[in-house]
């Protein structure tokens, strides 16, 4: 001992402060580096768990049906700590069951040809019908041919609910019903996946919300956000596809081609005979304007381009008549 403090005293002293700072200077480094990557890691930990949370609960969505059907078929042989078999509640009193039935979406489409007295008449009728089913008409199209006969299309959108309640009234429109057509495409599952899709990205949403609240290094919160704007992106347009699946479930398509039936159309009153003479007088006037005009045109344009052929005619007929007078007359 007594030699140890003989050999700080000599000047072993000041490096034994040098060898603490450094070993301080070390500890203090060793800290801050592992906040640094300890906050990171637990970030990117955060971020990898929220995508797993995700993709175990888009499983269990889809496997709810089988798990929900193996509870029906266990809870059947379910008994009770007395050895009795438990009394099983109805179906109807179940609010999960009930609510794991999800609503039918379907799209349906009708096509009607009809053949009617008037067409205006007809159009009129078709006008009512629709408004009275809560309907509403987004497309005709119709042609007009001689003496006011008329053919054409028109498209509505009819309340699902009033679909066939409205063909059968449309169909009393006509004198004849040329044909007939009725379609649909069931479009449940893909509407039932979407709204699961939809779930778990609200809740991805949230889940990245709180977890940009825990965030205090800027990489950080600049990478959650990058994630939650992804996240809504994605929200966004599956919230569009559900509108439009809706849109197109809950209002039906009918469309009617309609066309006059030539056998019973009354003779038309829209006769205009003297709109008829003035287009004769019209065609007269027009046809005399084109034949003036190719008159003058004629006389100005092709008559002087025949001149040079005629002087070139005119000189060579010359020029053999002179050779022939001056050779052969010898």
């Amino acid at each position: 001992m007594r030699k140890l403090l003989e050999r700080l005293k000599e000047g072993g002293l000041p490096k034994l402060f040098k060898a603490l700072g450094i070993i301080v200077v070390l500890l203090i480094l060793f800290e801050i580096y592992s906040s640094v990557v300890l906050d990171k890691n637990s970030v990117d930990l955060g971020v990898k768990k929220v995508k797993q949370n995700i993709a175990l609960n888009s499983v269990r969505e889809m496997s709810a049906p089988t798990e929900l059907a193996m509870s029906e078929s266990f809870a059947s042989d379910e008994v009770d700590s007395a050895g009795f078999v438990a009394d099983k509640e109805p179906l109807g009193s179940s609010g999960s069951i009930q609510n794991s039935v999800p609503e039918k979406r379907v799209i349906k489409n009708g096509f009607l040809t009809l053949k009617v007295e008037q067409t205006n008449s007809a159009v009129e009728k078709i006008t009512e019908i629709v408004s009275v089913n809560k309907g509403e008409i987004f497309s005709s199209n119709f042609n007009e041919y001689r003496r006011g006969s008329k053919t054409g299309t028109i498209s509505v959108k009819i309340p699902v609910d009033n679909f066939q309640k409205t063909i059968v009234e449309l169909k009393t429109v006509a004198t004849q019903v040329v044909s007939e057509s009725t379609s649909g495409r069931d479009v449940t599952e893909r509407y039932v996946d979407l709204q699961a899709q939809l779930k778990n990205k609200k809740a991805e949403e949230q889940t990245f919300v709180s977890l940009l609240d825990r965030s205090g290094k800027l990489d950080d919160v600049l990478s959650v956000s990058r994630e939650i704007a992804r996240v809504r992106g994605d929200i966004e347009r599956l919230e569009g596809k559900i509108k439009y699946l809706e849109s197109q479930t809950d209002m039906s398509t009918i469309t009617i081609n309609i066309s006059e039936d030539i056998e019973i159309t009354p003779i038309s009153d829209d006769w205009r005979p003297v709109q008829v003479m003035k287009k004769a007088f019209n065609d007269l006037k027009k046809q005399s304007q084109d034949t003036v005009d190719a008159i003058i045109h004629f006389i100005i344009v092709t008559i002087p381009s025949f001149i040079p052929f005629i002087l070139f005619v005119t000189i060579v007929y010359w020029i053999g008549r002179k050779l022939y007078q001056i050779f052969l007359r010898k």
